[in-house]
Parts: structure tokens; sequence; C-alpha cells
């Protein structure tokens, strides 16, 4: 590949990720790990597309240092080829399950062969087992160099595990589609492994980003803003998915008692608080199996797959606690809820959702009459 090529590819790799982040300047991302992690894969990439061009500028070409910077730009360009797709995988389990806590309890594998190539790379400043900086200051690869690309496809194969077991377990994230980020990753890397010299990494882990970057937009469409949990629309695909593939399922509604007073008395902005910070206690109380939706203004609803129709009780449990530990600070008024479950296995989805609306409801009647009564006492 020659010097005008390399330049341009890497320049229109650099245009792309210069839009991204100008995109997510504008705020159209969240501030989540996940969110974080791509802005450092976006940065990762555009400096990766400079250091490449640059080294291809300076090949063949003696200077002062000349062979020290020509190992240093290597060094990086060897380096985040390696980060990139195990930063993808673990970007991919953030957007799925949304718990850090989860990354080295199940990629230990993946971060170990990260480190071990590295170590490699840095081994190789003294002894050029992976690639060679020439006297002449030209670039040469040894044998190595071949294993990179092992763990890098080692990576990709872990991502496609992932979703997989994921969407057999859950079902299909409507907004991840693993073609739109891997398949144009996977192609140039690979054809930058059997064309020795072409220069394609880059440009196609820029493409991959750009894709994930429009999931991430659509992604928008089925997150509620406020509270930061699925909303009904993607509630609705759930259900329909579940559904329409014979699963059985329970679920909760989740109600907020005397909201509307909270919002009377305190204003709307308080009432918002109340809304997230029920939000929040559910998210403590749920596992990567349960599902949470902000149903409708303060209504809420857990799904999760079970054949059991006890299956959340555990969920209701925890949530109980994290009400009486909220509540067990100074504030200006306690937060309390009412829920009732439903269990579905077949039927309508109306009806499940009917038995569940009319359960809570019921509940909320009972804490209504408690306070009345506590009041007159």
């Amino acid at each position: 590949m020659d010097l005008r090529s390399v330049i341009i590819t890497n320049s229109v790799s650099v245009a792309v990720l210069l839009i991204l982040l100008y995109a997510a300047r504008a705020k159209t991302l969240r501030d989540r790990p996940e969110d974080r992690l791509y802005k450092v894969m976006v940065l990762g990439v555009m400096l990766g597309s400079a250091m490449e061009t640059l080294s291809y500028v300076i090949d063949g070409k003696v200077f002062p240092l000349s062979r020290v910077l020509n190992y240093i730009m290597n060094t990086y360009l060897f380096t985040a080829n390696m980060l990139l797709p195990l930063f993808l995988l673990i970007y991919v389990d953030l957007c799925l399950y949304g718990r850090t806590s989860r990354i080295k309890k199940h990629y230990k594998p993946q971060i170990i062969a990260a480190a071990v190539m590295i170590a490699i790379n840095v081994v190789n400043f003294f002894v050029p087992i992976s690639y060679y900086i020439t006297e002449g200051n030209t670039y040469e690869r040894r044998i190595l160099s071949y294993l990179y690309y092992v763990v890098i496809l080692y990576y990709f194969l872990s991502i496609l595990l992932l979703l997989r077991k994921y969407k057999k377990k859950h079902g299909a994230r409507a907004f991840l589609s693993v073609g739109v980020f891997v398949v144009p990753v996977l192609i140039g890397t690979g054809l930058q492994f059997l064309i020795y010299g072409l220069s394609l990494a880059w440009l196609s882990s820029a493409i991959g980003l750009a894709g994930l970057f429009m999931m991430q937009q659509n992604e928008m469409a089925y997150i509620d803003p406020l509270t930061r949990l699925f909303n009904r629309q993607y509630m609705d695909h759930i259900l329909s998915y579940w559904i329409g593939r014979g699963r059985s399922f329970a679920g909760i509604m989740v109600d907020v008692d005397k909201f509307k007073s909270i919002n009377d008395t305190f204003g709307h902005s308080e009432g918002d608080n109340a809304l997230k910070t029920l939000a929040n206690l559910m998210k403590k109380s749920s596992n990567e199996t349960e599902w949470l939706f902000r149903f409708a203004g303060d209504e809420f609803i857990v799904l999760k797959l079970t054949d059991h129709a006890d299956g959340l009780d555990g969920f209701t449990e925890k949530l109980d606690e994290q009400i009486v530990l909220y509540n067990s600070e100074e504030r200006p008024y306690r937060l309390s809820a009412s829920y009732g479950g439903s269990f579905f296995s077949d039927g309508d989805v109306d009806s499940f959702m009917k038995e569940m609306d009319d359960k809570m409801y019921e509940m909320k009647e009972r804490h209504h009459a408690e306070t009345a009564g506590n009041k007159t006492e």
C-alpha cells in the first residue's frame, strides 16, 4: 500500500472519529462507564491512525532517534491493536449487564492474555520477537506478530459468545447488533493480516465505532431519561419476544405510595428525585436476570424469565430492605412503595398486566388504611 493511500485511509478514519467526538461533546452520550470506555476507544483509534501514518512516513528514512521513534509508534500500535477488542468486549458486557463488578469475574483469561501480549511488546524493545526495525529504519514482521491476531480473534469470539449466551437467556437486545460493529473490524483486521503492508485496521475500527455510536443513539429511544431504566416501549419488545417463543416469566408492578402528596408538598423536582431514588433502590435489589422498566408516571415493572410464580420474591424482599435502610436516615418524607405480582405461562399479556395492577392497588389500599389508622391513634 503506497504512502498516499495510507494517508487518505487514515485521514478518513480520523475525520469519522472527530465527528464522533463532537457528537459526544454535544452530550448525545450518557456519562456511564461504557460511555467513558467508548470515548477511550475513539481516542485510541484516532491516535493509532495518526501513528500508523507517521510510521509509514518515516519508514526507511534515517535521522537521529528515527529507530527509537519507530519502535515507540509500533509499540503503541501493537498495544492498541490488542486493547481495542478487549475494551470492545468489556463495552458490550457493560451495555448488556451494566455492572462493572462482572468484568474481573468473567474476563480474567482475556485480561491475562492482553497482559502477556503487552509484556511481549515490551520485550520486543530488546529482543525482536514480534517485529524488528532495521538499521535502515524499515519495519519487518517477526513470527510472534501473528500471535497478536490469534488473541484478537479470541476477543471477537468472546464477544460473539457473550451475545449468544445473553440472547439465549434473556432474548436479543433490540439495539445491539453484532454485525454493525464486529464485522467491519474483523474484515479490516483480517485483510491487513493476509496482505502485508495493507492499512485497513484503523479505518475499519473507526467504522465499527461509528456503528456503535448509532446503536447508542437508538438505545436512547428505549431508555427512560429520568430513571435510566428501560421504558415501556422496550418492555413491550421484550414481552413480545418472550411470548413469541413460548417463555414463562414473572412480573411485579411497583408504585410509589403518596406520590402526588410528595409532588404537591415538596414540588415536582423532589417528586423526580423520589422516582430516581426508587429506581436506584430497585437496581440495588435486582440481579442481572431481572429486568427493570419505568412503566408510566410513578409505576415501575420488574420482569424475570422463570418457571416459578415466586421467582421475584427475592427481589421484593431486598427492595423492602433497601427502602427501610433509606428511611433510617433523616428525610423530609418517608419513601414507601406498593407492588403486585403476576406469573405468565400462557394466555394474553393484558391479563398478565391487569393482575399485577390489581394486586398492586390492593397493597396500596392496605398502606393507605394503615397510615390512616396510625393517625387516629
